[in-house]
């Protein structure tokens, strides 16, 4: 062994020497993509061994990383794959790389002169890239799919897709996922709601039923989805909930994480979008720059530009305007990542993006399929949504550590036309509402050999919420209410798999909280005393068995619960104005369910689960017949829900993905005010839903071709849980095809989105104070046309 190969390995291993690693045992690696050089050396560190990186031809060639357990030969053999270099591993644990010797084609002696007009041979098939496997991130312990004991969904882009289909944002996810449901007031006005854990279908103050987050940072706690566009993203991840146990208080249905694109050290890229679209006879478009930029040896940063809109296609005849639900969205995400010693990493980033619509994208027209309605005044609504975030990364041997602080403002702005039938003097009702959110994790994970697994930390989370209300004529608006709340959220938490014996693994764990919360009330009358809150702790335990009869299949059977802190509220009008308090509410969650084909490359793939969900003490923020919100503690719910999916590699070109649920959600034990609305289903759940989807891909020469479709069936729910709001919605088929062509760095798509052009109704609800009259109606956006270009360098 020389001694200038000593000297290249010996920055690399650390502890390799005293700590070699067995090559049947299984490792937990997390090697991020990048330059082989930079990936060899934390493959190294992770299963202490020594490799030989004194190639300076290392650096030039890059991988797509590795995550998940595996064997010291699997390992390294994964990381290669695609890669010119195989593996030798010698006494010592030491590995030794070597390029694959070139075999050349023997030259070929011509019998005959060749015919010029015979065809040309066809060029060789594009290999695909060998799959890797799914790891369940949003674990918090890098589990792989196949190990994991819950309901789990993913949605993967690619980076052409990131580019295609980017400027949809939420909606994107909810033709994939069928799990997902939503209201749909508009683009950052909605709720998502998972598993049919769906509290009301209007906004309020009231915690999110789902925990949002991009990559460590939360998005969300008492806010609408901010629908924060899809460009340069890798994957979606949701865990169906409860989710309390790792993710705290508001997780009842469960998690959505967005895992960005993270910046790549030492490589120059870039790529962008430009699109039109045409929804009916209105025009629009998306465009989107994004760049990754090196500094230095050691750090890189990532940036994301974009701005879409989308038109509008609701008339208002009073007004007598055409397509006045037109959305603007501009958006700008930067990440700067920076690597010390291989080991620790930082990521600093900024995250923005407006969201602005003109008006509002209801009809009145009862039953009609009008895209009209009739309004005395326009009703914009404006999501303008702001955060920054720091993320620390270090792997410790034995563990990674991860510590993310985060902090968000996030306004929202929404007009309603609060105009009586038979005033003659528009009348508006304005909210103006100022979330900021502060948070923060520090947590540790490892696992073993012996295939345990295990994270523990501690967090916590502080909400500040003000939301003023005004009334009155257009120009002569009058306070009539100022509520002020605080939040403080903090909790340790922890979590454990533990193998017991023939492949049954049994999981435990629990998050101990820690609430309190402040509340400040002003009012038309004058200043409202509201009570006292005492500080309040709770424990949210976790517990499963599963088990692994053969390669690639688990069983499961998991116990979850999840929480939400009470507050206080204004009740009343004028001088009769009080504050009246509404209790936290808890989801306890049993979940028996199964996979299979979870590992890398499986032909068929699928699973089927069912929960059953007790639901106590349901919060909900509600109106008044006659427009204004308030919140309530609507009683005891259960909801039964059961879903299946399955995926087909039928060929190398052609896949093929059928999904559905069903859900039987009822309020069976109401509160005193809602006796009469006994065995009332849960609102905007979908009794029912089924998606397929299908995928062809195929090489034409240098073309790749790129066909997709769906049709997805969503059922029928209810608006709200009694008169007058149990307004019927949904019942509808949503229809999408796509195409996208392929020549070399640059791509030309073509996408058809409601491809029936369905009119259907998708919700009941636009503006709470006409409501309850039982006319509205959310159509489907009708037939829309996107032609794009897309191009990466």
């Amino acid at each position: 062994m020389s001694s200038k190969w000593l000297i290249a390995s010996a920055p690399i291993v650390g502890v390799a020497a005293a700590c070699p690693a067995q090559a049947a045992e299984k490792i937990s690696f997390n090697v991020p993509a990048g330059p082989l050089n930079v990936a060899l050396i934390s493959f190294a560190t992770q299963a202490s061994v020594s490799v030989d990186t004194s190639d300076p031809a290392l650096q030039s060639v890059r991988v797509g990383g590795l995550r998940g357990r595996f064997t010291l030969r699997e390992g390294i053999r994964r990381l290669l794959e695609g890669t010119e270099y195989d593996y030798r591993i010698s006494r010592g644990s030491v590995v030794r790389l070597f390029r694959r010797p070139v075999r050349r084609a023997r030259q070929a002696v011509p019998r005959r002169p060749i015919d010029k007009t015979s065809p040309s041979p066809k060029p060789a098939a594009r290999p695909s890239p060998p799959p890797e496997p799914i790891i369940v991130t949003a674990s918090k312990q890098n589990i792989a799919l196949d190990d994991y004991p819950g309901a789990f969904h993913v949605a993967s882009f690619d980076e052409a897709r990131s580019l295609r289909s980017g400027s949809r944002g939420s909606e994107a996810l909810l033709r994939e996922l069928p799990n997902l449901t939503s209201t749909n007031l508009g683009s950052g006005r909605n709720k998502i709601f998972v598993r049919g854990i769906a509290d009301s279908s209007f906004n309020g103050q009231l915690q999110s039923t789902v925990s949002q987050y991009l990559g460590e940072s939360r998005l969300t706690y008492s806010a609408p989805d901010p629908d924060l566009a899809l460009y340069d993203v890798e994957k979606v991840e949701v865990l169906e909930g409860p989710q309390g146990t790792l993710y705290g208080a508001g997780s009842l249905g469960g998690v959505i994480r967005i895992l960005p694109r993270p910046p790549v050290l030492g490589e120059f890229s870039a790529s962008g979008t430009a699109a039109m679209g045409l929804t009916g006879n209105s025009l629009g478009g998306d465009g989107a720059i994004i760049a990754n930029i090196p500094v230095g040896e050691r750090a890189a940063v990532r940036l994301v530009g974009y701005r879409i809109i989308r038109p509008g296609y609701i008339d208002d005849l009073k007004r007598g305007l055409s397509d006045v639900n037109r959305t603007n969205v501009l958006g700008v995400r930067a990440t700067v990542r920076m690597e010390f010693n291989n080991r620790w990493s930082v990521d600093v980033g900024i995250v923005s993006q407006d969201t602005g619509s003109e008006d509002g994208q209801y009809t009145d027209g009862g039953q009609s399929s009008a895209l009209t309605r009739r309004s005395f005044v326009a009703q914009p609504f404006d999501n303008d949504y702001r955060l920054v975030f720091g993320t620390l990364r270090a792997e410790l041997g034995f563990a990674e550590l991860v510590s993310n602080t985060s902090y968000n403002i996030h306004p929202i702005d929404t007009v309603f036309d609060a105009t009586p039938p038979e005033a003659q003097t528009p009348i508006l009702f304005e909210e103006d509402m100022r979330v900021k959110l502060l948070t923060h994790e520090t947590r540790i994970s490892g696992s073993t050999n012996s295939g345990s697994n295990w994270v523990s930390g501690f967090s916590f989370a502080l909400n500040s919420n003000r939301i003023d209300r005004f009334l009155g004529p257009i120009n002569a608006l009058t306070t009539i209410s100022n509520v002020r709340s605080e939040t403080l959220d903090a909790a340790l938490f922890g979590e454990a798999t533990l193998p017991l014996w023939h492949n049954v693994s049994l999981t435990g764990g629990g998050r101990l909280s820690f609430f309190t919360r402040f509340d400040d009330f002003d009012a038309v009358a004058g200043d409202v005393a509201a009570e006292p809150t005492r500080p309040e702790f709770r424990f949210l335990p976790t517990a499963a068995l599963s088990w692994k009869p053969w390669r690639g299949i688990i069983g499961y059977l998991r116990y979850r619960e999840g929480f939400r802190p009470g507050a206080q509220q204004l009740t009343g009008s004028g001088n009769q104005i009080a504050v009246s308090r509404f209790e936290p509410d808890t989801v306890r969650a049993l979940e028996i369910g199964m996979r299979f084909g979870s590992e890398a490359g499986s032909e068929l793939s699928g699973g089927l689960s069912y929960a059953y969900s007790r639901w106590n003490r349901v919060q909900a923020d509600l109106v008044t017949s006659s427009g204004f919100p308030y919140v309530a503690n609507l009683g005891l719910a259960q909801v039964h829900y059961v879903s299946a999916n399955f995926a087909w590699a039928a060929t190398s070109e052609l896949s093929l993905e059928l999904s559905g649920f069903y859900t039987a959600s009822r309020l069976d034990r109401p509160t005193s005010e809602l006796e009469a609305k006994v065995e009332r289903n849960l609102p905007n759940v979908a009794d029912s839903g089924a998606r397929l989807i299908g995928r062809f891909e195929r090489w034409i020469g240098s073309t790749k071709i790129t066909l997709d479709g769906s049709v997805g069936y969503v059922g029928t729910s209810y608006l709200g849980v009694g008169a007058p709001f149990d307004i019927s919605q949904g019942d509808y088929f949503d229809t999408a095809i796509g195409g996208r062509a392929e020549f070399g760095p640059w791509g030309l798509s073509l996408d058809i989105e409601n491809l029936l052009d369905s009119r259907a109704n998708r919700f009941s609800y636009g503006n709470p104070f006409s409501v309850a009259g039982g006319n509205q109606r959310t159509p489907l956006r009708p037939r829309s046309i996107r032609i794009g270009i897309d191009a990466r360098f």
